[in-house]
């Protein structure tokens, strides 16, 4: 790395690629012309498909190339190389993983048009980085240069940006808490979806459903996890019909919610040829627009469904000249891959990857686990048997059809056939395919295959037509998968096939006249599938539809109403008990009158979000303590990854339908059911108290002086920060005084360990006109250049901030007329 000398603002202003003028490309067909808008964002137009990706590909890497390769090299389990030793611990996860033998295969199942289109991608990134231009200013921090941009890249980008969206996460730490607690004890504090509250299909509708505990699956997986060795968001999207709106057509809206990435997560772009002209979000790295766009004809958008399809099996193996697994009785050879992980200190590290029928093993090794001899399984045996933990998943199960690892349900013909398809399935098709949808019917028609990650897609088309759908790929098997690790070993947990495209849950023009989705459950139990045992609450999505019903045939900028809407349904539950509880001090009853006369709206303004929060936080505090043993509560106090953020956005969840039924039993564990027992006001009175205590020592003994916004606030922080903190003031941008929290759909979620530092955000909002795509709206946190030196860095923020968003730009003749720069890319 150099040193902090050489980089300065003039060194980060040098390395902004030039925008303007001509450029000869080797590799181009035809001449393509790039427009981009006041805010940097960049409108291309080419004569053909090939070059209208190459140029995609061109113009993201001239924005955005440290942003892939940041993707890339974590993605391939190299991040390590770029900010020293501090990563191989995360490089050695990523290369079980496996994400670059997943990505390779299936780049290597592409058809001929298919691969066309990532070749071209990769080509037009290529071209960039052996152009003239100088390279983003963090190559010379790092101390690396970029390698050529291969078209798999773009697969290990996507599938990074992936991975821990999933549930698995979820799965060790309820194994924890049975293996810490026991099934009975664990099952209380893992309910599933609350009754009462909304779904997505059919709108309104609610979960009538008993609170399902999982005592049964948790009591079934209990036994398994004698086996084991030891070992964080969310969206809003919603569509309005036509009859509802003052142009006749749908309307469509929502935000994507993420950590906020430096540079952000989503890159606004359009690209236009004669087979396609598409707007939207991009990944930096990834042909097309997987997630959001709109074409002439229809518009699409997603929220993460949250389904379950990672799956994790405790494995019984053992060590020789090749490592076994335990599989129905039998003995198998395991697939072996030996990986060397490095840093750019000079350290290098070797590690074995093992993979069984299942997947790689991704935690658990031999040096952490007795011998037979000393298990007591054999006198004089030296040979070791250990126990690890192998990931099953959508997105990288293709890898477990190679070499000499049997498929899983061998005995199934059934299951055989459909593995066979899945792995020969080329699914990165759709993602050019959805580019020319003429209507809802085809868009959703385009997603057959699709794999990961599993979306509510909202969608609406230019006919009038808007809808949902559940697209991805849901693997069919035994409930107990989605609640703990299972047994690996005995055969009874394999997948049996997908649900079948034509049943995943669907609805188009609803006769509730609406759409909303925000994480929550999609269908009642009278759905036929399995599809996960983890939701969000209610709470976002309730905002959502009641934003939604209060407007008066809106048009599209009043959908930035819905996107503000930051009452909290869970400080009003507190509230309604406030007047019971009694302060134990002056300063806590001015607190305690502070928020008696507020209405639990999240503004960045005022003091009652800041000793709300400080007062929950406090209380969840109480009830991890109560309710987990010490170590558990520590790391559930401290989450450090999607698992721990899920149990404690769900344990709050529970905490507001406990106080709204005078439920004690979290107050009271040792009794579940007491008669006499602390009160949840006496219980909220200490809360207030440990609150205030908080907040006295943090912002001193005014409390007028507790705003929100001084403490709410988003902190972007580069991706070299960490490594380079003499960097810092020169590389991240500001921090963003932020509404909202957790609980409201305009998101502001934080983890309790940090009070208040925003963590989960909307990192993109949008709204689609249907009747006119000029009125279509979008904004991002940060800008569209990944460059810090750049003036488009961090130039959306403010209008990010309050909840406005700019034009998303259609017609050509005011694109290529108010344009700040105009750029020709002619063959070379």
């Amino acid at each position: 790395m150099v040193g902090v000398s050489e980089i300065g603002a003039a060194e980060l202003t040098a390395a902004i690629p030039n925008l303007s003028g001509t450029l000869q490309l080797d590799g181009l067909k035809g001449t393509v012309e790039v427009y981009r808008d006041e805010l940097g964002i960049p409108y291309v137009r080419a004569e053909n498909e090939h070059d209208a990706f190459f140029a995609q590909g061109f113009v993201t890497a001239q924005d955005r190339l440290w942003h892939m390769e940041y993707d890339r090299l974590r993605g391939s389990g190299r991040w390590a190389e770029a900010v020293r030793d501090g990563a191989l611990e995360q490089d050695k996860l990523m290369r079980r993983f496996r994400l670059s033998a997943s990505a390779k295969a299936d780049y290597a199942a592409m058809d001929e048009h298919t691969r066309m289109v990532f070749d071209a991608y990769a080509a037009g990134v290529n071209a960039f980085i052996d152009g003239p231009d100088p390279l983003p200013a963090e190559y010379a921090i790092a101390g690396i240069r970029p390698e050529p941009w291969e078209p798999w890249h773009c697969l290990v980008v996507y599938k990074v940006r992936h991975i821990l969206m999933g549930v698995f996460e979820s799965k060790v730490w309820r194994a924890r808490m049975v293996r810490g607690m026991g099934p009975e004890k664990a099952g209380r504090l893992f309910p599933g979806y609350e009754p009462g509250h909304l779904l997505i299909l059919p709108p309104g509708a609610t979960h009538d459903g008993a609170l399902d505990q999982g005592l049964k699956e948790l009591a079934e997986g209990a036994a398994a996890l004698n086996y084991l060795s030891e070992l964080d968001g969310g969206s809003n999207s919603w569509a309005l019909g036509g009859d509802s709106t003052a142009t006749g057509k749908p309307l469509v809206a929502g935000d994507s919610h993420r950590a906020l990435d430096t540079p952000n997560a989503y890159y606004q772009n359009r690209v236009a040829c004669p087979e396609f002209d598409v707007i939207g979000l991009s990944f930096p790295g990834v042909p097309a627009f997987p997630h959001f766009g709109h074409n002439p004809w229809v518009c699409w958008c997603v929220t993460h469904t949250a389904a379950d399809y990672q799956d994790l099996y405790i494995e019984q193996l053992r060590d020789g000249d090749t490592p076994q697994y335990l599989h129905q009785g039998e003995w198998h050879d395991a697939e072996v891959h030996h990986e060397t992980v490095r840093s750019n200190t000079g350290r290098e590290e070797s590690i074995q990857v093992v993979v069984t029928n299942h997947g790689p093993i991704i935690s658990g090794s031999p040096s952490s686990s007795l011998s037979l001899e000393e298990q007591g399984q054999g006198e004089g045996e030296t040979q070791t048997e250990w126990t690890g933990l192998a990931l099953k998943y959508t997105a990288t199960e293709q890898l477990s059809d190679s070499g000499n690892i049997p498929q899983d349900g061998q005995n199934n013909p059934a299951h055989q056939t459909n593995q066979k398809n899945h792995s020969s399935d080329n699914w990165p098709a759709i993602l050019w395919k959805m580019l020319k949808a003429r209507n809802a019917d085809e868009l959703v028609e385009s997603q057959r295959g699709w794999v990961d990650p599993c979306n509510n897609f909202v969608f609406a088309d230019v006919d009038g037509n808007y809808g949902y759908f559940c697209r991805g790929r849901i693997p069919i098997r035994n409930r107990v998968n989605g609640w703990l690790p299972v047994p690996g070993w005995t055969g009874e947990h394999e997948w049996q096939g997908d649900i079948p495209f034509e049943e995943l849950p669907r609805s188009i023009n609803p006769e509730e006249g609406y759409i909303a989705t925000a994480n929550n459950k999609p269908v009642g139990d009278g759905y036929p599938h399995y599809i996960a045992v983890d939701f969000t609450p209610e709470f976002r999505v309730r905002g959502v539809t009641n934003g939604l019903k209060s407007l008066d045939k809106p048009a599209a900028p009043d959908m930035a109403r819905v996107h503000s809407q930051r009452v909290s349904q869970p400080a009003q539950a507190f509230l309604a008990l406030l007047p019971s509880v009694e302060p134990s001090n002056a300063l806590c009853a001015i607190a305690r009158d502070r928020l008696l006369a507020w209405d639990g709206s999240m503004d960045a303004n005022r003091v009652g979000p800041t000793i709300y929060s400080a007062m929950r936080d406090a209380l969840l505090r109480d009830i991890f303590d109560r309710n987990l043993p010490a170590g558990l509560a520590h790391d559930a106090w401290h989450p450090a990854d999607r698992g721990l953020g899920s149990f404690g956005n769900r344990l709050k969840a529970r905490m507001v339908e406990m106080i709204r039924n005078d439920d004690r039993s979290l107050l009271n564990p040792a009794h579940p059911e007491p008669v006499e027992g602390e009160s949840w006001p006496e219980a909220i009175s200490r809360a207030l108290t440990r609150g205030v205590a908080t907040l006295f020592t943090r912002l001193g003994d005014d409390p007028d002086a507790w705003v929100w916004d001084r403490v709410h606030r988003a902190v972007p922080k580069h991706t070299l920060s960490a490594a380079r903190p003499d960097l810092a003031g020169l590389l991240d941008p500001p921090a963003i005084p932020h509404s909202g929290d957790g609980d409201t759909p305009l998101q502001g979620g934080y983890s309790p360990a940090t009070f208040a530092t925003v963590t989960s955000l909307s990192v993109a909002r949008y709204s689609y006109d249907m009747a006119d795509w000029d009125n279509s709206l979008w904004v991002v946190p940060l800008g569209s250049s990944g460059h810090p030196g750049s003036p488009h860095y961090c130039d959306q923020s403010e209008t990010w901030r309050r909840v406005e968003m700019v034009p998303m730009r259609w017609d050509w003749d005011n694109i290529t007329s108010t344009a700040e720069s105009h750029q020709t890319l002619q063959p070379g």
